[in-house]
This record gives C-alpha cells, sequence and structure tokens, in this order.
C-alpha cells in the first residue's frame, strides 16, 4: 500500500489505523494498534487501584485509577491523567501505559480521571467538572494516597489535553491550587482549525468523511451538539482564550501528521509571548495520539516529559 507521508519506523500501524478502507493490511494494522492501545505491563512493586468518589453532581459517583510506584519517597508529586477519545469515546482503560511511564520515570503517583462522556444527556462542561473534581481530590486528599497537594502535574492526550488546558485555565480564573506543569499532548485547542494548513496538508489522512475520527469532529467541531453550547467559552478552547497570562508552565506535544499540529504550535507560541514557560515538541513522521504505540521513540519522548516533571517538581 502507498501512502502520502512517511511514516517514523516503527509506527506503520499506528498510521494506517487511521485510514479507512477493508484491506487485510489496515485490518491488521488496526489490530496492532488497539493491542498497543490496551497493553500494559506493571512494573514489580508498583500498585494500581480503582477507587470511586464523589463527582459534581448530586449523586454522581466518579471514577479514578492511582498508580503508585514501589518504594516512592512520599509526600509524592501527583499527576492527574485525562484520556482521550474526542470527548465521546475512550476511557482510562487506554491509558494505563501511559499513567505506568509517567508514574516510573518521574516518579510520581499518577491518578486517571474516568470522567463522563459526551452525549444527549451529558454536554459541556460536566466533562471538565469532572476534570477538575478529580484534581482537587487529589489536592484534599493527597496525604491519604502519599501525595504531595501542592505539587500536581497534569498530561492529556488529544481531548483529554483539551480538557488539561481548559482545567489549568479554570484554575488560573477562580485562584485554585495551579498545577505545576500542564502537558497537552496532540490536543484540539481551538475550533477553527480546519483553517490551519495541517488539517488540509494531512486531510485525507485523517479528517474526510470516512474517517474513523469523523463522528468525533461531527459532533465536537461542527454540530456543537455534544458540547451544549453555541459559540466554545475559553474553557471549552482555550486556544480562542483572549489572556492567556498567568497560566501555569506548560509542555505542548504536536505531531507531524496531526490535523491538530498547528493549533498546539500557534498556542504555545501565545503562551510564550505571554511569558509563559512553554517548552515545545513537534515530533516528526507521527500521526495523531503517537506515544500510545510501545517503541523507542515514545520512550524517548515520554523520557522528555518526565524530565520537564521533575524540574516542574523540584526534582532535579
Amino acid at each position: 500500500m502507498k501512502l502520502k507521508g512517511n511514516p517514523f519506523p516503527g509506527y506503520e500501524n499506528h498510521y494506517m489505523s487511521y485510514m479507512t478502507g477493508e484491506e487485510d493490511e489496515l485490518k491488521a494494522a488496526k489490530e496492532a494498534q488497539a493491542k498497543d492501545l490496551f497493553g500494559y505491563t506493571l512494573p514489580e512493586g508498583m500498585t494500581m487501584e480503582d477507587k470511586i468518589i464523589a463527582g459534581p453532581d448530586e449523586g454522581q459517583e466518579l471514577r479514578i485509577r492511582i498508580f503508585t510506584p514501589a518504594n516512592i519517597t512520599k509526600p509524592a508529586p501527583m499527576m492527574l491523567e485525562i484520556h482521550g477519545g474526542g470527548w465521546i469515546g475512550g476511557s482510562i482503560d487506554i491509558d494505563n501505559y501511559r499513567c505506568i511511564a509517567f508514574a516510573e520515570r518521574v516518579p510520581c503517583i499518577v491518578v486517571c480521571v474516568d470522567y463522563r462522556l459526551s452525549n444527549a444527556e451529558v454536554s459541556y462542561p460536566k466533562p471538565l467538572m469532572d476534570c477538575y473534581t478529580a484534581y482537587m481530590w487529589m489536592h484534599d486528599h493527597a496525604e491519604e494516597i502519599g501525595g504531595d497537594g501542592s505539587r500536581i502535574a497534569l498530561h492529556g492526550t488529544s481531548a483529554g489535553g483539551n480538557l488539561c488546558a481548559g482545567l489549568a485555565m479554570y484554575l488560573r480564573d477562580i485562584d485554585g491550587p495551579a498545577p505545576s506543569l500542564c502537558i497537552l499532548n496532540c490536543a484540539p485547542l481551538t475550533m477553527d482549525f480546519t483553517e490551519d494548513h495541517s488539517y488540509h496538508q494531512w486531510y485525507e489522512l485523517r479528517m474526510d468523511g470516512r474517517s474513523t475520527f469523523a463522528k468525533g469532529a461531527e459532533a465536537t467541531y461542527d454540530g456543537k451538539a455534544n458540547l451544549g453550547m453555541t459559540l466554545p467559552p475559553k474553557y471549552a478552547f482555550p486556544g480562542h482564550a483572549a489572556d492567556v497570562q498567568g497560566l501555569c508552565p506548560h509542555f505542548i506535544v504536536a505531531a507531524e501528521y496531526d490535523t491538530l499540529r498547528d493549533s498546539s504550535i500557534k498556542y504555545g507560541i501565545r503562551l510564550l509571548n505571554a511569558g509563559i514557560p512553554c517548552e515545545m515538541l513537534v515530533a516528526p513522521r507521527v500521526c495523531h495520539g503517537f506515544t500510545t504505540v510501545h517503541n523507542a521513540y515514545t520512550d524517548q519522548v515520554h523520557d522528555l516529559m518526565a524530565t520537564s516533571l521533575k524540574r516542574e517538581f523540584g526534582l532535579l
């Protein structure tokens, strides 16, 4: 099969998993990518515990998953992980690999939140408020899980990155406890990304009418039905915010073959121009959400993120 781009070695299955068709090669690629997405190995001594906490709505239960490395010095820094899935899909089960990667490398306690997905009954800002609730639970119950409530970072991929950006901005505006670092991994940050060069450059790969992303794009970007709004509040798409001053330090990851690439880069430049510490990585020859793939380059990117987390946690 002739590919439009030139995938980074080891990411061919991930690249092809975004394509549509019935070819055996594509089916095999999607199966291999699904195996990576859900596959993980828990290191010796690390614990993974699910816990139910009170959600923001009356009577609501909110599930979180806590990863605690072996022999970690307590009180330990913590990170809130927010999974992707276009706001309408995904779960904490797709981020076990990444949670383990951060917990082990920093080391830190990682909490992944199973926020409500958008549907006919759930709309913005409920998913964001679920994430805020999990963050504040970590802050208020830090001692209970061996954490340091003054050192909490954020990481999210795709829609999870969008929620991280919104949460960081919301915390700034309410004078809440500021995150130590906010990592936005291939995050959609504006609603007008369809005007970006990267959208048209990789349109055939990611965003055509048959794409596996089309349902989420139609619901959240075009029809906006599942966001429950007419115009996007800044917390829904922080790239539209008039003021980014006063935000916490950021680390932004963009992928070369991602239609969202330019949106991430533009947001990073805005942060830098506002005097916000912002590290940016444009990962070459990879697609949206590439850090689900278990290989050497993903390890290198996770190492870089972990070093930045250590820096902001005061561990270097």
